[in-house]
C-alpha cells in the first residue's frame, strides 16, 4: 500500500457509501486516479462539442457571382433534361423544366456542407436539411435560413448566372 504522505499529488481519498466499508477511506492509486480524472474531463467536453456543432452561425454562398454555362458543352449535359442539376463555382444550377433554370448557393446554411439535388429537392447530406428547388427556402431539417439565390438568364445555349 502506498503512503499518502509520499505522493500527495497523485492520491485521492473518497468515502464508500454502503456496507461494512461505511466511512472508511481508501487510497486511490495514481493509475486509477488518472483514469477517472480523464473520464470526467472527457465527459465534460461532450456537451461543449454538441453545442458548438449546432451553433447559430449561418453559412452563406459565394458573392460577386458572374459566370456562364454553355449548355451545348458535354460537361454540362446534366442540365439538358428537366430535373437535371449541375454544381459549379460553388453554385448549384437546377433545370426545373422547359427553359426554366434556378441557381442557388451550393453551401448549406446550417453547417457549410455542399448540397445536392435529388428527387425534386435540394438536400444537404450532412444533417438532412432540405430546400425548395425553385425558391431555395428551407423545407426541412436544421438549416436556419434558405440558400442564396442567383439570377439566371439564357441566351441561346448559354446560361448566365449572376448575384
Amino acid at each position: 500500500m502506498l503512503n499518502p504522505n509520499l505522493l500527495p499529488i497523485f492520491t485521492c481519498t473518497y468515502t464508500l457509501p454502503l456496507g461494512n466499508y461505511l466511512n472508511q477511506r481508501r487510497i486511490m492509486e495514481r493509475k486509477e486516479f488518472l483514469k477517472k480524472s480523464l473520464a470526467v474531463c472527457g465527459l465534460s467536453l461532450i456537451p461543449a462539442g454538441i453545442i458548438e456543432s449546432c451553433s447559430k452561425q449561418s453559412y452563406g454562398g459565394p458573392t460577386n457571382v458572374n459566370f456562364t454555362v454553355d449548355l451545348s458543352n458535354s460537361a454540362n449535359a446534366a442540365l439538358a433534361v428537366a430535373g437535371g442539376s449541375l454544381l459549379t463555382n460553388g453554385v448549384i444550377i437546377i433545370h426545373t423544366g422547359g427553359t426554366v433554370y434556378h441557381a442557388f448557393s451550393a453551401t448549406c446554411t446550417h453547417a457549410g456542407c455542399t448540397v445536392g439535388y435529388s428527387r425534386g429537392s435540394i438536400i444537404c447530406p450532412c444533417h438532412g436539411g432540405t430546400f425548395n428547388p425553385t425558391t431555395g427556402a428551407v423545407t426541412g431539417g436544421p438549416p436556419p435560413s434558405g440558400l442564396t439565390s442567383y439570377a439566371v438568364s439564357q441566351s441561346g445555349s448559354v446560361l448566365t448566372i449572376k448575384s
